[in-house]
């Protein structure tokens, strides 16, 4: 027996004045569970089990139900999590309720970054019931950390002036509206954060661009860290999609991921991740007996009633389901990129190559517009071996490496400085920038292609400080005359209703063909964002450039680029299968009957050979 001034608990023994909140906190902060040195067997029974053991005595009124479980159990076991879920799924509660208790247990080495639309939604959400179930904690438990800062959107540890610096505010929870009027601000100000342990909690998610997903990246460089994004579906490329899109074993959106009845849980392209996935169908509070804020059979069929079962709200909001069919109307998808290997690196037949640079010019500060210089360059692709190694083989002769088809390589794209306050124009800054880069790498001006729509200036002034052969592109003019694909025999003018389209689909019908390689991620997403509809007189029509910097929060001036690259690679040679007036398949054909002599070749000369 042990005496009466202790206690044993899980395996360990504990003081008895001790507070229950306290031995959790205790069982947390050394790992849950471990081995004992002295005795067989574990102290602990893991983080699951005490984390909730905590947030029983600190808010005794909560109830538990699956999606709860569920969502604590993955936000401890994994670094990035995306929560798919309809309206009054619960989402936000359990976002809530986790950033608390985390912070808790360590409030001398968390910074916790709880991020919305705008400031008001802040309130309105996931802010709000932070604050709501803080109150709470601390109204039971005063000795819990945390105090609130209205004013600033803060909980912080730090409860009075130390120094002359004043308070730390790096240890607390903060909130951050990642939109202020119609401009997108991001988390910026936080990307550097340093902190033992870091956790980032995005709301409404579905609501903001990918600029959400990038700021994780630059999170995840501390050593404990984890993201939690919540949303209602409904697109594959802004951050809630792009954050739960299944991994690339389980076939990406694409692939279809099954979206089925019944709650889900799936890995994620991002390493150690996981989405999970509240349908309304699900829902623990079918019938309303829970007596919490949880969606009923009841609301569905309001919905139901009003808009639909097929319709998109429905899908959405009480279902929490990615609507689908999202890559159909997109220039470029991930599934399309991977599969046609646009990703890979190139395995080329020889060392003759043509090289082509692109420039898609912005002036600095003029619309969120990046200035962008890139490189690529094309040539013969090295082709699998076949049976025709072994009928040269047999004659003596060397193996035929000539390659099947042309292949593109986008080698690189950078970033052009451009600086306003300088007393040299910025269409001088630019030309100058891309003369250099370009005799740096021995390309000559006639392969320097540029969009030069509304840029006289930057015309001129490449003319005038390299060379009048540089070629300029006008995204905005008509279409071309040359035929569409070998599959339609339709003019480009006749089928795109812009030449800034046509552009956009050489990438397209240069990916389906199998031609492009080391296509980047940052590339990809912009190509994956973009997407296309039918206008007037039935003609294809990429989405507005101005309609697309809203969306995402910036312009696809990489994917500009690169498009205005191939076209460029097009007039110097460059052929995409998809776009030659014969079949693709014909110099495969060809091919085969050289191959079919060779073969005959060999035999005939062997069988005039001498036999020993």
């Amino acid at each position: 027996m042990p005496p009466s001034n202790k206690v044993i608990l899980y395996n360990k023994t504990f003081p008895a004045s001790m507070h229950p909140l306290a031995r959790e906190f205790y069982m947390i902060e050394n790992g849950g569970r471990w081995p004992l040195t002295k005795y067989t067997g574990f102290a602990g029974n893991g983080l699951f089990f005490h984390y909730k053991a905590a947030m029983k005595i600190i808010w005794p009124d909560v109830v538990w139900h699956k999606w709860l479980d569920l969502f604590l159990e993955n936000y401890l076991t994994h670094r990035t999590m995306a929560v798919l879920g309809p309206a009054s799924s619960g989402k936000t509660f359990c976002a809530a309720i986790c950033a608390l208790i985390d912070y808790y247990v360590f409030p001398s080495a968390t910074t916790v970054i709880v991020c919305s639309t705008t400031k008001e939604r802040l309130e309105d959400r996931v802010w709000g019931e932070i604050k709501r179930l803080h109150k709470q904690a601390v109204g039971r438990f005063d000795w819990l950390s945390g105090h609130l800062i209205e004013g600033r959107q803060r909980i912080i540890t730090s409860d009075y002036t130390t120094s002359e610096d004043g308070r730390d505010f790096r240890n607390g929870l903060v909130g951050v509206a990642a939109k202020k009027g119609e401009n997108f601000v991001g988390l910026g100000e936080f990307a550097g954060i340093k902190n033992k342990r870091v956790r980032l909690f995005g709301d409404e998610i579905h609501l903001l661009p990918r600029v959400f997903v990038d700021a994780i990246s630059n999170l995840d460089k501390n050593p404990d860290f984890k993201c939690v994004g919540l949303g209602n579906p409904k697109d594959t490329t802004d951050a809630l999609g792009v954050l739960a899109e299944p991994a690339a074993h389980l076939g990406g959106w694409e692939g279809g991921i099954d979206q089925g009845s019944g709650t889900k849980q799936w890995e994620t392209r991002r390493p150690k991740g996981c989405a999970l996935q509240f349908p309304g169908s699900d829902s623990p509070n079918l019938d309303g007996k829970l007596g919490i804020p949880l969606i009923t059979q009841e609301a569905i069929d309001r919905d139901i009633a009003f808009y639909g079962k097929d319709s998109l709200w429905f899908t959405m909001m009480d279902e929490g389901k990615m609507p689908r069919g999202q890559g159909s109307k997109r220039v470029l998808t991930r599934q399309l990129c991977d599969r046609n290997h646009a990703k890979d690196e190139p395995i080329w037949a020889n060392s003759e190559r043509t090289k082509i640079a692109f420039c898609d010019a912005a002036y600095g500060g003029v619309g969120g517009d990046r200035c962008i210089f890139g490189e690529l360059d094309f040539g013969n692709e090295m082709p699998p071996l076949d049976a025709g190694k072994v009928a040269s083989t047999l004659v003596n002769q060397p193996v035929d490496t000539r390659a099947k088809r042309q292949i593109i390589h986008l080698v690189d794209h950078i970033l052009v400085p451009v600086n306003n306050q300088l007393p040299e124009p910025p269409a001088d800054q630019i030309a100058k920038f891309c003369m250099d880069k370009c005799k740096e790498r021995g390309i000559p001006p006639e392969n320097f292609f540029f969009d030069s729509g509304m840029r006289t200036a930057l015309v001129l002034a490449l003319a005038r400080l390299w060379s009048p052969q540089v070629m300029s592109l006008d995204f905005g003019g008509r279409p071309t005359e040359r035929k569409v694909s070998y599959e339609l025999d339709v003019l480009a003018c006749d089928y795109y209703s812009k030449r800034v389209t046509e552009l956009w689909w050489a990438v397209r019908l240069c990916v389906e063909s199998g031609q492009f390689r080391g296509m980047t991620e940052d590339a990809m997403m912009e190509f994956c964002q973009r997407e296309w509809g039918m206008v007037g007189a039935n003609k294809i029509e990429v989405e507005p450039k101005d309609k697309m910097k809203l969306k995402t929060g910036r312009s696809p001036d990489i994917a500009d680029g690169i498009a205005c690259g191939i076209e460029g690679a097009i007039q110097r040679g460059f052929v995409i299968r998809k776009l030659s007036l014969g079949n693709p398949d014909a110099d495969e054909k060809d091919d085969r009957w050289r191959r079919d002599l060779r073969e005959k070749s060999g035999s005939f000369w062997k069988a005039g050979q001498l036999q020993y």
